[in-house]
């Protein structure tokens, strides 16, 4: 027979929390109140909302209460990135090129979408991004990079893929200081960008998706090429 282990508290105010029907944004109430409908004491109640501020369920401000927290995955990254730099100091720029095989299949997944849905204001914003990589500095490049790739899917309306994006973008570039920044061609770069933005205004999904496939075949080239 198995055994059913007790809620943590941790656990309980998650539940409470969910049963509530409160919202992002929207303030929890006192630890008082806590206290009285978990039942238990104060310092297990700031231990629980301690935890669950690591994982971003909540919001600790102090002076004004805790409140609920955005939906982010944001939590992920320090365990992202502490295995991989064990790999990496290992030598092992697996790492790294795993990282990229991973938005390499959330970006081929959705930009056949894209290539459906996009407007002309969308593809506008893409040209001026496109136009900033190709003309701004090496200090600004990827900034202009990551932006480019966050427009092409901002107006499908999934956040929980732009978060995603965004967390191995950031654990990729802070890789990118320990093992080396690979070798890059930029104009080639901003040239594989813009056959991405051909393909998608000509609404050829498959164009599309050929086109970003080979943009991060290119990437995981250049990893492998460090060693």
């Amino acid at each position: 027979m198995s055994i059913r282990h007790k809620p943590s508290v941790q656990d309980r105010l998650v539940d409470m929390i969910i049963e509530s029907g409160l919202d992002t944004g929207a303030p929890l109430p006192a630890e008082p109140e806590l206290m009285r409908v978990l039942g238990v004491s104060r310092n297990s109640v700031r231990e629980a909302l301690k935890g669950l501020q690591a994982l971003g369920i909540v919001d600790i401000r102090h002076g004004y209460g805790t409140f609920i927290g955005e939906a982010q995955l944001r939590a992920l990254a320090p365990g992202l990135l502490f295995h991989t730099r064990l790999a990496v100091r290992r030598a092992d720029h697996r790492a790294l090129h795993d990282i990229v095989e991973v938005r390499a299949l959330l970006e081929g997944g959705l930009i056949r979408r894209a290539a459906l849905e996009l407007s002309e204001d969308d593809l506008g914003r893409l040209d001026a991004e496109l136009a900033a990589l190709a003309a701004d500095g090496a200090e600004a490049r990827a900034g202009h990079d990551r932006r480019f790739h966050e427009l092409l899917y901002e107006s499908l309306g999934n956040a929980m893929v732009l978060q995603l994006i965004g967390l191995f973008w950031d654990a990729y570039r802070e890789l990118e200081h320990e093992v080396g920044k690979p070798q890059t061609d930029h104009d080639q770069v901003v040239r594989q960008h813009r056959r991405v933005v051909d393909a998608l205004r000509a609404r050829e999904p498959e164009a599309a998706a050929a086109a970003i496939a080979a943009h991060f075949a290119d990437v995981q080239s250049r990893i492998d090429r460090l060693g």
